[in-house]
């Protein structure tokens, strides 16, 4: 192995991961470096990365011009309060807004992406006084605070019997009702896209009308929806949730942290759907691996102001603002959304090849790079198959390929690569893909 900084032999390695806690899975090898597309690990193996580890590096590892952009911000300041001002933030809330339809005008900054919807909820219970409860999904994901997790598909059956954590965590999750999302290719009113009348849209009607207790603050929803199973709105959907949250009086708050910043071949799923939340969320992409989030809102609405409503030790990241502020003007300059949208053709249209080759392929979906392959044992009965989705992630692992499984629904694989992939890539992933399937159909 290579001199990188901080490294150990293996049997050293071994004894650490015995002391370090983890509340998610293992999936894969250890890895030092990356570049671009590729990843390697400390036996300089490379893997052709089509996860942009967890959707976050939308233009690779290792850019050097965002590199350079927060070692130069470095040099002169790398961490201050929430309370004193700095030229990175103020420049990168107006980078945001000039990419945002008018009617939004104020942003915060957080940690992370749970923190910035949790921060969004706050914002409708600000606007809502009255109100306690917030209407989710089915398969959401949210996050992993306590007021996020109780939104998403880990708070429920779902996780197993561990419901999200245990009964220890369940005084805290009960401020969210759920409602069916609009899973076409398992519609749970068996209906088909087209002639459905978006009865899932309906039954957030009728649960506002009917099935909660007192007002409902906001509906939270991902345009797209990542960790339940990759599963895309279709177009027609978000209009009648908008048409509906405004009958009622809740507030509709897109969580963009997948979806944001050119993934789905918009800048943003707002752009993709031509529907206007009133609050929304960003992170994950938006410092392509520097840790730094964000609630957007409405001019209409009334925000966070003095006080601790939203006040946290690393806010106001000066390094992650200016990587941030770098990987904004690269995906305007270079074009990466139009780019996702030509690749994603070219991803989509070969999976749907192989998937006259291998039935086990139930379905192939989503906009731009935000793709999901679901898994089945039979395509009639449509059957998950979790296990063998795992089976070729493996694969995929031996082949030099690193995906993505979704968390309620593992029987999708998750294709998201690095939105600066060019036509060879896609090729390259092609093949190796139907190579895993192959190797996985072969273990049987």
């Amino acid at each position: 192995m290579k001199d990188y900084p901080n490294t150990f032999d293996e049997k050293t390695e071994v004894n650490l991961r015995e002391h370090l806690m983890f509340g998610g899975p293992w999936r894969g090898p250890l890895i030092v470096k990356g570049k671009g597309i590729y990843c390697y690990d400390r036996e300089d193996n490379e893997y052709l990365d089509f996860e942009s580890q967890a959707w976050s590096l939308n233009l690779g590892f290792g850019n050097q011009e965002v590199i350079d952009a927060a070692f130069e911000q470095a040099k002169y300041l790398y961490h201050i309060k929430g309370g004193l001002n700095t030229f990175p933030r103020l420049k990168l809330v107006e980078k945001i807004l000039n990419l945002v339809p008018d009617v939004f005008n104020r942003v915060s900054f957080e940690p992370s992406g749970s923190i910035a919807n949790e921060a969004a909820m706050k914002i409708a219970m600000i606007n809502n006084p009255d109100a306690r409860y917030f209407i989710s999904l089915y398969h959401a994901f949210h996050g992993n605070t306590l007021a996020t997790a109780a939104g998403g598909w880990h708070a429920t059956k779902a996780q197993g019997d561990k419901y999200g954590g245990g009964t220890k965590y369940m005084g805290f999750m009960n401020n969210f009702v759920r409602v069916p999302n609009p899973y076409c290719y398992r519609c749970p009113y068996n209906k088909e896209y087209g002639s459905c009348e978006f009865l899932c849209a309906e039954q957030l009607r009728n649960t506002l009308q009917y099935g909660v207790s007192g007002p409902v603050a906001a509906v939270i929803l991902e345009p797209v929806q990542g960790s339940g199973g990759q599963i895309p709105c279709p177009k027609g959907y978000l209009e009648r949730v908008r048409q509906i949250c405004d009958e009622f009086g809740a507030l509709l708050i897109f969580d963009e942290m997948q979806t944001g910043f050119g993934r789905c071949g918009t800048m943003f799923a707002i752009d993709y759907y031509d529907v206007v939340p009133d609050i929304f969320t960003i992170g994950k992409a938006l410092g392509n691996g520097f840790p730094i989030s964000g609630t957007v809102i409405q001019g209409k609405l009334e925000g966070f102001k003095d006080g601790n409503d939203d006040n946290f030790t690393f806010c106001n990241n000066p390094m992650s603002q200016a990587a941030a502020i770098k990987t904004i003007e690269i995906l305007i300059r270079d074009d990466l959304p139009n780019n996702a949208k030509k690749m994603g053709e070219i991803l989509t249209k070969g999976l749907k090849e192989i998937q006259k080759l291998y039935p086990i392929m139930g379905d192939v979906r989503g906009p731009g790079l935000h793709i999901g392959v679901e898994i089945v044992k039979d395509p009639v009965t449509k059957e998950p198959d979790p296990e063998m989705a795992q089976r070729i992630y493996n694969q995929g692992l031996k082949n030099g390929l690193i995906m993505g499984l979704a968390g309620s629904s593992p029987q999708v694989i998750k294709i998201k690569p690095p939105l600066i992939i060019n036509a060879e890539q896609c090729a390259t992933f092609l093949e190796k893909f139907e190579k895993s399937i192959k190797g996985a159909l072969e273990e049987n």
